[in-house]
């Protein structure tokens, strides 16, 4: 087959994606452009973290309820970039975990809990010696993970 003839081929096959990805937008036609997103077309989810309280001093346990993720799913827990731990979703898309802040010093921790295809949501959490020591909620179920509360960061390598 010449060089020419496979490049028609090819515009033909392109042509043809693009014309099928138009049939498939039929069923929209007529809806709002606001109703047409690609939560949609993707079944989106929109993840959510909360905490028990925002500010503690160390040795506060933190605990965080994440909703809106996927189901069944394994979601990995970072504090300022650092994995810490992992837990399970429930069949609603909704984990819990406590965060121990024994021995972390002053400071802004960045709580994120992510799940595959980068579902994830994030809370801050201030570190300080002025605040109360701000205990586990009773009956909270789900692990702890202790952190440094130290960032991760590439080396800088000059030459």
């Amino acid at each position: 087959m010449s060089q020419e003839r496979k490049e028609a081929v090819s515009r033909l096959i392109i042509t043809a994606f693009v014309l099928l990805g138009g049939l498939l937008l039929l069923p929209y036609m007529g809806n709002a452009r606001a109703a047409i997103n690609w939560e949609v077309f993707g079944g989106a989810y929109s993840p959510d973290l909360s905490v028990n309280a925002n500010r503690g001093a160390p040795g506060s346990q933190f605990a965080f309820t994440g909703t809106g993720y996927h189901p069944n799913r394994l979601a990995v827990i970072f504090v300022n970039g650092q994995v810490v731990g992992s837990v399970i979703t429930d069949g609603g898309g909704s984990a819990t975990f406590l965060i121990d802040t024994t021995g972390v010093s002053d400071g802004e921790l960045t709580v994120v809990m992510e799940t595959d295809a980068n579902v994830s949501a994030f809370k801050m959490v201030t570190i300080d010696g002025a605040e109360t020591v701000v205990p586990a909620p009773g009956g909270f179920t789900g692990p702890s993970f202790g952190t440094t509360g130290n960032s991760v960061f590439l080396p800088l390598v000059n030459r």
